[in-house]
């Protein structure tokens, strides 16, 4: 009841012992205060949508972190499965030069191919990785340090193919390589291990691990003593060299009147020319190709007097026949009509054990046509 209800019922008031007079001392019952009401209505959903509010906020910042770790984790994952399978390849190439006699020469040689292919691989997915933005740079160290080791792997299989195919390799020739190997692992662990772990704690990231890269800091597989010693052992071994060795196979004269074989055990008669050449046929009679194949020829002249040219032949394949020519002997007029001996010698090649079959005399008499 309001101000002005009061002062109603003061002045009015019936006799107290009228009928009205009893009712009137019934309490009576206020009425409500419609503004209070509302107010306290108000109040009561605000404080619901506050804490609506406060839930929604503290569901979506959850959610968020969520998905913030599971991106770190899922990223982290990836780089640490290439740094294990980029270090197993290591191991492998450990095991090689532990024991290269293991292995045969095409063994060898497709494991080679194997673990250069798998580093690209390795070098592709890691690319393909997609990190937080927290860690772009890193990750751009890391993607980089993959594609540098995958060219020291095929610069690898390069050295050891050379060192199969008898070339002067020397050990020092692969310890060179080694920065390709340890300097992917250290720029890691320096710039990109320390400053991912540093981006997960600004981002309140805790339980999940950054993955170390230390295996090729310790690598001794290109310490220089075990490459001498593997050096040694494959060359050692036909099983990866392979059997070397050619044979001359034969001598054609060649003149303006056209080919004359040369025979060993005969002397043949060949037309003075001013155009006189020799074509050597050398054979590889090896189970690898040989590479620059010297062959020199050597005239003796009535009186002994001699004249010595050189040739090369690039390449034999296996049980394969290739020809040089020699040329540019400058006979003089008192070599006609007399007798001439041509030596003749092919190879040897590195590795060659059998050199009975390297080389030949021929006799032969000038004489004008």
């Amino acid at each position: 009841m309001d101000f002005f209800d009061d002062d109603a019922a003061g002045t009015g008031a019936p006799p107290a012992d009228s009928p009205s007079s009893s009712r009137s001392r019934r309490p009576e019952r206020r009425r409500p205060n419609r503004r209070r009401t509302r107010i306290q209505r108000i109040v009561i959903l605000a404080a619901i949508l506050f804490v609506v509010v406060f839930a929604l906020a503290w569901w979506a910042r959850s959610c968020q972190q969520d998905r913030k770790v599971d991106s770190y984790r899922s990223y982290l994952e990836g780089v640490s499965v290439a740094i294990a399978d980029s270090a197993a390849l290591g191991k492998q190439f450990d095991q090689i030069v532990t024991n290269p006699t293991k292995f045969s020469r095409k063994e060898l040689t497709a494991k080679l191919e194997e673990l250069s292919a798998k580093q690209d691989e390795i070098a592709v997915r890691a690319g393909r990785l997609e990190p937080p933005g927290t860690v772009e740079d890193g990750h751009g160290v890391f993607s980089t340090g993959m594609r540098v080791r995958a060219s020291g792997f095929e610069l690898l299989r390069a050295t050891m193919v050379a060192a199969l195919g008898e070339k002067a390799v020397a050990a020092a020739k692969f310890a060179a390589l080694a920065g390709y190997f340890s300097g992917p692992d250290a720029y890691y662990m320096d710039l990109f291990y320390a400053q991912t772990r540093k981006a997960m704690g600004d981002d309140g990231v805790s339980d999940v691990a950054v993955p170390t890269a230390r295996y090729y800091l310790g690598w001794k597989a290109l310490d220089r003593t075990r490459l001498t010693s593997m050096l040694d052992r494959v060359g050692s071994s036909t099983k990866l060299t392979g059997i070397h060795g050619v044979a001359l196979a034969g001598v054609v004269a060649t003149t303006e009147s056209g080919e004359v074989q040369l025979v060993k055990s005969k002397t043949v008669d060949l037309p003075a020319s001013a155009q006189l050449a020799f074509s050597v046929k050398v054979e590889n009679q090896g189970d690898v190709a040989e590479a620059d194949v010297a062959v020199t020829v050597t005239l003796v002249l009535p009186g002994g007097a001699t004249l010595k040219k050189e040739g090369t032949i690039a390449s034999i394949e296996p049980g394969k026949t290739q020809s040089v020519t020699v040329q540019g002997f400058a006979i003089p007029s008192g070599a006609l009509s007399k007798i001439s001996t041509l030596k003749v010698k092919a190879g040897p090649v590195t590795g060659e054990r059998v050199l009975s079959n390297n080389s030949g005399q021929f006799k032969f008499l000038l004489q004008l046509k």
